[in-house]
């Protein structure tokens, strides 16, 4: 579509130099490049180094209204990169974004262009993180559902270089995992069966955090690996 002003025009082509609109490719593509040109230098899609801290739990007035209001969160998802729709284990949508004052802008876009229903918004919370700076001096437990089993934890801090490295996409949770634990050992001075027995990376199977089984004659551990 071709947007003049107020005005838009259904067009099938368009010249150099006009600004237009992609009607329908929302739903596959948030940001990038489209071209058909085989040899086209894509622009590069921006890393944003700001993680969503304050969260907000949202709701229809009107429990009929509830379809729309997901579509809006879908589409306020699509239109801002920065914003993070989830939908908690308890049934709530929540909608985190970098502040105080994006959420503001992104309740206010919701409610009047993407849901086009009143909403009802839970009082801000803000994210708190932590970290570690060295090997944690006690061993945390908890117990499975039927309380006949004992999970020990201890947290280590990864260097910095290893961080960084994760953070870049170098080591990831697809990779190979022979390619990945002789990565870690040879690079970086890792136990060769611990690199060998990661469980997971985190949050949401992507940072800089991971999980590694240490266990020794277990059996049926596997079984409760997510």
């Amino acid at each position: 579509v071709l947007m003049m002003g107020r005005v838009i025009e259904s067009i099938s082509d368009v010249t150099c130099g006009n600004t237009v609109g992609l009607v329908g490719i929302d739903q596959f593509l948030k940001q990038g490049t489209i071209s058909d040109h085989p040899e086209a230098h894509n622009i590069k899609v921006m890393k944003f180094s700001v993680s969503p801290v304050v969260r907000v739990a949202v709701e229809p007035k009107n429990p009929a209204d509830l379809p729309k209001l997901l579509e809006g969160l879908r589409r306020l998802s699509i239109s801002d990169p920065l914003v993070q729709c989830t939908k908690e284990e308890s049934g709530q949508h929540t909608i985190a974004g970098c502040g105080e004052l994006h959420i503001e802008i992104c309740l206010k876009d919701l409610q009047d262009d993407y849901a086009g229903c009143e909403i009802k918004v839970s009082q801000p919370l803000v994210t708190y993180k932590e970290s570690i700076s060295s090997e944690s001096s006690e061993l945390c437990m908890t117990k499975s559902a039927n309380k006949l089993n004992r999970i020990y934890c201890s947290a280590v801090n990864l260097s910095e270089e290893l961080a960084l490295t994760i953070e870049n996409g170098i080591i990831t949770p697809n990779d190979d995992p022979k390619v990945r634990a002789n990565l870690l050992v040879n690079d970086y001075d890792w136990n060769k069966d611990h690199a060998l027995r990661i469980w997971a990376f985190g949050p949401e199977n992507s940072g800089a955090n991971i999980l590694v089984d240490t266990t020794q004659g277990i059996q049926y551990l596997s079984l409760i690996h997510i």
